[in-house]
């Protein structure tokens, strides 16, 4: 280790310079986080739910949710960095393929929801609406805008996904 001052050879604990007295500035110690998997991927999994939940209300109240998907990455992939202390690949990983799974099956609980409400006379239960979604749209003229409003999702939850994984690297830089 040399001085900063004067550029003379130092001790390697020295806290003054021998040669000039120049008082030697500790460095910080940066302590890196240890990633936990376990909790990161319960903090990925409450950011999935309040994404997914995100989707389901702003379809039932008449947007498109596509927004949600916005809040969807962002809230899976914060959600795993701050339980998980840190967001390696492993954990980016884990918070696509909840990225990936959510949108569909929260999409799907919405017209699930839908069916009930308009087949309320039959006391259809949210479950044999959930199970037959997929049979009903196919058979009727809605395909089209159901994997018109699956694809926004997708497409918002991508782009979520990217501006949040930027900012964080951005953030490490």
């Amino acid at each position: 280790m040399h001085c900063k001052n004067c550029g003379e050879e130092m001790l390697e604990n020295a806290s003054v310079c021998e040669s000039c007295g120049t008082q030697v500035q500790e460095q910080p110690v940066v302590v890196e986080k240890q990633e936990n998997v376990l909790t990161g991927v319960v903090g990925a999994l409450i950011g999935a739910a309040l994404g997914g939940a995100s989707i389901i209300l702003l379809s039932q109240i008449g947007y498109v949710a596509a927004i949600s998907g916005l809040i969807l990455a962002v809230c899976t992939l914060k959600g795993y960095e701050l339980l998980g202390g840190k967001l390696s690949n492993r954990g980016i990983f884990i918070c696509c393929m909840l990225m990936a799974v959510t949108p569909y099956v929260a999409d799907r609980m919405s017209w699930a929801i839908a069916i009930v409400q308009e087949f309320a006379d039959y006391n259809v239960t949210f479950g044999e609406a959930f199970s037959v979604v997929h049979d009903l749209i196919k058979e009727s003229d809605l395909m089209g805008e159901y994997v018109k409003g699956l694809a926004m999702v997708y497409l918002f939850t991508a782009m979520g996904a990217f501006g949040t994984l930027k900012g964080l690297f951005n953030k490490k830089n």
